[in-house]
């Protein structure tokens, strides 16, 4: 059932951040910030196909290094007041014009700055968009916030302007990177769940 999916990521890593200057390449033990995303998507038996949308050369550049495919986006979609579908949007309008009948049924939002997410929240996400019908599943702690590690969406519900009444959650336990302190927390945290 999954596998009749066409099920792409689609990960987010402009160069201007703020707080953490380079954060999406910044180093998590040893390994550049996008990378650990990037690799929780390569394990995955569901997913496709995994791009980088980003402005900035390098890290594109980066992020081929570790099997992801480039979507240069234009320096008017990486600035602060850009709203962040836009950016998604313009991704999935770029993989649908190639032409290669690999037009995506799934659209996975990784956020670069999570890199504890592992494959199996992924998949379990995927499963669960699948299994319930829903058009979006987003992750959240234990106590239902949303921690922006990630999204699961419809084709179709990445270009909806409203907000999608049919969806669901997937709780996890993610910390998202900002500023230096916030990588030292997230290096212990992934010594501590067996990440490295």
């Amino acid at each position: 059932m999954y596998h009749e999916k066409h099920i792409v990521v689609i990960i987010p890593a402009r160069g201007g951040s703020k707080r953490l200057k380079r954060k999406n390449i910044y180093p998590v033990h040893g390994k550049p910030m996008v990378g650990w995303a990037i690799d929780a998507t390569k394990n995955s038996s569901l997913i496709d196909r995994t791009y980088v949308t980003s402005e900035d050369p390098e890290i594109l550049t980066v992020s081929e290094t570790f099997g992801a495919s480039s979507i240069v986006r234009p320096p008017a979609l990486a600035e602060d007041h850009v709203f962040k579908m836009v950016p998604i949007r313009h991704a999935v309008e770029w993989i649908e014009a190639q032409g290669d009948n690999q037009n995506p049924d799934i659209v996975v939002i990784l956020q670069a700055n999570s890199p504890e997410v592992e494959t199996r929240h992924l998949e379990n996400a995927i499963k669960k968009l699948v299994d319930d019908g829903k058009q979006e599943i987003f992750s959240v702690d234990k106590n239902l916030n949303q921690n922006a590690a990630f999204r699961v969406m419809t084709r179709d519900c990445v270009f909806q302007r409203e907000l999608s009444t049919n969806c669901g959650v997937y709780i996890t336990d993610e910390y998202d990177v900002h500023t230096k302190e916030d990588v030292d927390i997230v290096e212990q945290r992934m010594k501590e769940k067996g990440l490295v």
